[in-house]
């Protein structure tokens, strides 16, 4: 496997790297750290472009979350019906100050590029109107972060490649089941929440 992977990298440039970005962040099952990994072990012998490679990955992020925002945005009802605490949320990110918006914003997009279901995260935010300008200024920072780590891994790590795939393979083989048990878990509270009477969310906030 990662030996097409080279081959495909270096015959096809950060492109590809634009491509998986874009899809693994639109939820499609296509894991773009080990593209990231290998783009990065071959920046190490001379062979790749790392810092275009980790802007065409930041830059597939981008897109792909930008569309999950428009969406957000255009279906904020059905949003706010499926995770009806949002509005708290969005009142109080309208009382904050800025810097402590934009450090939550980065926290909050930093973990879901790492994670499954992270397109969830820009999804809510096109929903509680964040300005799309800031969004698309920290998004773009966030995915930079995300892309350097995984080609860092690999440009650091080059000698060790296959064992470095494996682990983080192993990784998210464990990861991915919890994520998904988390998401339930949330998914069912939101639902509760939103079914119990009025007057009870009052006295019991």
């Amino acid at each position: 496997m990662m030996t097409e992977i080279t081959q495909f990298l270096i015959v096809h440039g950060g492109l590809v790297l634009f491509a998986i970005a874009f899809a693994e962040q639109f939820g499609l099952p296509l894991p773009g750290a080990p593209w990231l990994i290998v783009a990065g072990a071959l920046s190490a012998v001379g062979k790749f472009d790392l810092i275009a490679g980790i802007a065409w990955a930041a830059a597939g992020c981008v897109v792909a979350d930008a569309i999950w925002f428009f969406l957000g945005h255009r279906s904020k009802s059905r949003v706010f019906r499926v995770f009806p605490h949002l509005k708290t949320v969005q009142a109080k990110l309208e009382r904050a100050s800025l810097t402590r918006i934009v450090l939550h914003g980065t926290r909050m997009l930093t973990f879901a590029k790492f994670v499954p279901l992270g397109q969830v995260v820009p999804m809510r935010a096109g929903a509680m109107e964040v300005n799309r300008r800031r969004f698309l200024l920290v998004d773009a920072f966030c995915s930079l972060i995300y892309a350097t780590v995984y080609a860092s891994l690999g440009f650091t790590f080059h000698n060790q490649l296959e064992q470095l795939v494996a682990f983080l393979h192993k990784l998210g083989t464990i990861s991915v089941p919890l994520v998904v048990v988390v998401a339930a878990a949330y998914i069912f509270y939101s639902v509760r929440e939103h079914r119990r009477p009025q007057h009870l969310k009052e006295t019991n906030p």
